[in-house]
């Protein structure tokens, strides 16, 4: 006798298909807020290279972007 048959199958590899997309979801967030915080960093560096933006205005904001 074969218990659930197809349908159960069917369901399980459903599951298991999500459960694997919300890892590489996750996985990517994980690696996008990084590329972002340098992105900024780098974006502050230029302001203050430009000397659009002071020393202490590049360390506060610095501060902000690295959450410290």
């Amino acid at each position: 006798m074969m218990l659930g048959g197809v349908g159960f199958q069917y369901g399980l590899d459903e599951a298991q298909r999500k459960q694997d997309e919300a890892q590489r979801q996750a996985a990517a967030a994980r690696v996008a807020p990084e590329r972002d915080v340098v992105e900024q960093l780098k974006d502050l560096k230029a302001l203050l290279d430009d000397g659009a933006i002071s020393p202490e205005e590049f360390r506060s904001a610095k501060r902000k972007v690295l959450g410290d």
